[in-house]
């Protein structure tokens, strides 16, 4: 009896060793994990795009093959005839849409806006910011006919108005629409959500989404607004709008190289499926070194998954930068990023009157991007 007993202990200890053997990535069945990544469907988030169409360029350096199973919406990552995972893509809404839908587990890795995905965690989120991703790319836009040229001419315009101006945005906590009322902050023009509101020069309209904007605008239903590329570079492409300045030019010169997009996660991804995730971050790392050496390629990539035309994507691309490196400037400019949305009002919860360092804790997970980072150093 002693010897069954022994006999069986040693089988089930052996079964538990060889299964732990095997990759995080892959299930007990032998099939591999799904993970369900979100974009929001512009060419801020090229770095997908091009890293999914071009990933047999990087097989050699990344040791990951991709294979497509459906267009643009499901992709199997492996390694030799070793499957590591399948990736459902999903388009989901700009601004707070995205990490409310990995909060909600909707999505479990999302390219968005680091001002929604700051303010997310303030609230509570199970989110973290796991890698920078993409810097600038927001404009002011007004319609063809709105008097002002500049943007000294749009602060006297709205001083001077009998009615306040109506600026659209896509969401409360875009980063286009913080960079634009900090501008009017610092500008002394009074603004506002309510067009009753006493007082106001300015009235900010949420559109509902940047799809909207151009709408909005050639629709007559707001005067000009703040948002980001490829949105202004289509309303000059139709002749609907005229983009007064680049967003980053506006005093009191805080967003300048502003970051602007981000890749984050939830918590439990991190700690569950972080191989599979230190293989998308090598192939978006990849992406990147595409994106800023080869324009025709990069263009290529957005215009087939954004269907955007090929003039509007060689207007609106040089107005981005795509890094991943989380750089002394980039911490800075996330401080800065931090130290205005809390003088907002935007922060009232985690985030609420913490200095940059400890929004840094509280926020970012750079590990898997340091795996990354060492995986392609390795081949």
């Amino acid at each position: 009896m002693r010897r069954l007993v022994f006999e069986l202990t040693t089988v089930v200890t052996v079964a538990l060793v060889l299964n732990g053997c095997g990759r995080k990535g892959e299930e007990p069945s032998g099939e591999p994990m799904t993970i369900t990544l979100g974009h929001v469907g512009h060419d801020h988030h090229t770095a997908l795009y091009v890293a999914l169409d071009c990933a047999g360029d990087y097989a050699r350096k990344t040791g990951i093959d991709v294979n497509v199973v459906e267009d643009r919406k499901l992709y199997r990552l492996s390694e030799g005839d070793k499957k590591i995972a399948d990736v459902e893509i999903v388009k989901v809404g700009g601004g707070s849409e995205m990490p409310t839908a990995l909060a909600q587990n909707v999505i479990e890795v999302g390219f968005g806006g680091v001002a929604p995905v700051l303010a997310s965690i303030d609230s509570g989120a199970p989110i973290k910011l796991i890698a920078p991703l993409h810097y600038k790319g927001d404009m002011f836009v007004v319609r063809p006919d709105f008097p002002a040229r500049t943007w000294s001419e749009f602060v006297a315009a709205a001083k001077a108005a009998d009615k306040p101006l109506r600026i659209g945005y896509k969401d409360p906590v875009a980063c286009a629409k913080v960079i634009f009322e900090e501008a009017l902050r610092h500008e002394g023009v009074p603004f506002g959500g309510t067009p009753s509101q006493e007082g106001i020069k300015v009235h900010m309209v949420d559109v509902k989404g940047g799809g909207k904007l151009n709408v909005a605008l050639s629709g007559g239903l707001i005067d000009g607004y703040a948002g980001n590329n490829p949105f202004p570079a289509i309303a000059v492409e139709k002749g609907m709008g005229r983009i007064i300045c680049d967003l980053e030019d506006l005093p009191p010169g805080t967003f300048r190289n502003h970051p602007c997009c981000c890749i984050a996660a939830r918590a439990d991804v991190i700690a569950n499926k972080p191989e599979a995730v230190v293989d998308l971050l090598a192939l978006f790392l990849e992406a990147n070194c595409t994106i800023n050496s080869d324009l025709d390629k990069t263009v290529a990539a957005a215009v087939r998954w954004i269907g955007t035309s090929e003039a509007v994507e060689r207007m609106s691309i040089p107005t981005s930068g795509y890094s991943m490196e989380a750089s002394p400037q980039w911490y800075n400019a996330m401080g800065q990023w931090s130290t205005v949305m809390d003088g907002l009002g935007v922060f009232r919860n985690q985030l609420k009157s913490k200095s940059s360092d400890e929004v840094a804790r509280i926020a970012y997970d750079f590990s898997l991007l340091e795996k990354a980072k060492q995986r392609l150093a390795s081949h």
